[in-house]
């Protein structure tokens, strides 16, 4: 009971300490333009802090949603990119623009997880089976290629980062397009190795290399990443460093890529191997 009658007696000194406060204040303003005007530049400055914290906040929580509509822009331009590239590629007539489709499709995606100090590095996005995510697909940004889809369950899936020194890629150097391939070496996130260039090809530090389009699962002309040094391998190659541009230790938003003839390319392949078969029999 003592200890009651003490807190309620605490509660009145700090509502008598209010009033009192606030009653000089009014006597201040009501009896002295100059403090007045003090007072209400404060009172102004405050609000203004109060609503500039919750314009931040409330831009804070819709940038999810910036995000997302960036992302399909993205996806829009990615499409309409690969579209007039097919186009070029096949010397079409303007007349056929409206009737090209993409080769490509791209599903937007977040990265949840990631790992890049590993031998075999791996990568969680937020999109699985249930989005049309299926093993195999590639995965993008436009700063490189990421890596490839390892597998994928109803709500997630699990890439296969291009930091695995098992993963290779198809790559071709500019502007001479030569193509070889991309490697990791297990060392830094930054870089990589591109084998197999031959020593007659002409190239500088600073060329850009850009994915080939031999993939089934890679669009052609993404950038890579540049050449910083090279050296000599078995006496006809070069090994090319190449500086990525990809920092794949802030990886946020990725592509997986869809090719829609896929299933043709895969069934052709199959039977070139099956007549390679029968051939060696």
């Amino acid at each position: 009971m003592k200890g009651r009658s003490k807190y309620i007696l605490y509660l009145v000194n700090i509502i008598v300490f209010i009033f009192l406060e606030a009653v000089s204040l009014w006597l201040i303003t009501d009896n002295s333009v100059l403090q007045r005007s003090g007072i209400m530049k404060s009172l102004s400055n405050i609000t203004s802090a109060f609503a500039s914290t919750a314009g931040n906040i409330g831009r804070y929580f819709s940038l999810a949603d910036v995000n997302r509509q960036l992302a399909e822009e993205n996806v829009g331009l990615r499409r309409e990119n690969d579209r007039l590239r097919s186009i070029l590629a096949d010397n079409a007539v303007p007349d056929s623009l409206q009737d090209e489709s993409p080769m490509f499709d791209y599903i937007p995606a977040l990265v949840v997880s990631n790992s890049t100090d590993r031998l075999h590095n791996v990568i969680i996005i937020n999109k699985g089976l249930r989005d049309g995510i299926k093993e195999d697909m590639g995965v993008i940004t436009d700063r490189g290629i990421v890596g490839y889809v390892q597998s994928a369950g109803e709500r997630y899936s699990k890439v296969s980062s291009i930091l695995d020194i098992d993963n290779m890629v198809s790559a071709m150097l500019l502007p001479s397009n030569t193509f070889g391939v991309l490697k990791w070496n297990g060392r830094s996130a930054r870089r990589s190795i591109l084998h197999d260039i031959p020593v007659h090809t002409n190239f500088a530090e600073g060329d850009t290399v850009v994915s080939s389009g031999y993939s089934l699962i890679y669009p052609p002309g993404i950038p890579m990443g540049t050449v910083r040094d090279k050296t000599l391998s078995d006496g006809v190659n070069y090994d090319i460093t190449v500086d990525l541009f990809e920092e794949f230790s802030r990886l946020k938003h990725v592509y997986i890529v869809s090719r829609r003839d896929i299933g043709q390319l895969e069934n052709l392949l199959e039977d070139n191997q099956k007549h390679e078969e029968y051939r060696r029999q």
